[in-house]
C-alpha cells in the first residue's frame, strides 16, 4: 500500500488550518484583554520583578565568588610543590660530584633568605672540598612530609639515604634528616633555611 502524499502548502486543507490557528489567536487575546480590563488578570506587579531581580543579583554574587575561589586555588601551592622543591635541593646539596660544579649555582638558584647568604659565603669553599676530596655522591631520597603550611611557606622534613663512591675507598652508605623551610619568593618556591636533624 503506497504512502499517502502530503498536502502541498496550496493545499485548501492547510490554508484553512492556518487561518483557524489565527482566529484562535485573536481571540485568545480579546478574552485577556476583557480579563485585564475588569481586573480578573493583574499584569506583573512590582514585587515580581523586585524578586526576580534579587534572585539574578545573589546568583551573580554566588558566581562571583566561586570564580573568585577557583582563581585563588588556581594560583596557590600544593603539599606536592612544597615537597618538590625541598627533595630537589637535598638531592643536589647530598650528590656532591668534583666533576660538576655548577651544583653550587643550582643549589643557589633554589635558595633564599639566610640559607642564600649562608651558602653563597661557602660556596667557593664547598666547591673546592669536593675537588680535593674528589668523593662522588649521589643522594636517594627516602620521604618527605610536611611539618607545617600557610598558603605561601611550609616546613618540609626529608629523610635521604646518601651513597659514596670514593676513589680507592669503600665508604658506608650514610643516612640523613632534614627539616627545610620552603617559602614562596617572586612568584617562584625557594628553600629558605635548612637544618640537619640527628
Amino acid at each position: 500500500m503506497p504512502w499517502p502524499t502530503p498536502p502541498t502548502s496550496a493545499s485548501p486543507s492547510i490554508r484553512a488550518d492556518r487561518a483557524a490557528r489565527r482566529e484562535l489567536r485573536r481571540a485568545v487575546d480579546d478574552l485577556d484583554e476583557v480579563r485585564r480590563a475588569n481586573g480578573r488578570i493583574v499584569p506583573l506587579s512590582r514585587w515580581w520583578w523586585t524578586a526576580s531581580a534579587l534572585v539574578v543579583t545573589a546568583a551573580l554574587v554566588v558566581a562571583g565568588f566561586g570564580v573568585a575561589a577557583w582563581v585563588r586555588a588556581a594560583n596557590s601551592w600544593t603539599d606536592a610543590d612544597f615537597t618538590d622543591v625541598a627533595t630537589d635541593i637535598v638531592a643536589e646539596l647530598l650528590s656532591p660530584d668534583p666533576t660538576a660544579p655548577q651544583r653550587v649555582r643550582s643549589v643557589l638558584n633554589d635558595a633564599t633568605g639566610a640559607f642564600y647568604d649562608e651558602f653563597a659565603q661557602s660556596a667557593d669553599s664547598y666547591t673546592a672540598f669536593v675537588r680535593r676530596s674528589g668523593t662522588a655522591a649521589s643522594a636517594t631520597i627516602d620521604g618527605t612530609g610536611i611539618v607545617t603550611r600557610t598558603t605561601d611557606s611550609a616546613v618540609v622534613l626529608v629523610a635521604a639515604t646518601v651513597g659514596y663512591q670514593q676513589t680507592g675507598q669503600a665508604v658506608a652508605d650514610r643516612t640523613f634528616r632534614l627539616r627545610l623551610a620552603v617559602t614562596d619568593d617572586s612568584g617562584r618556591l625557594k628553600v629558605a633555611a635548612v637544618q640537619y636533624l640527628p
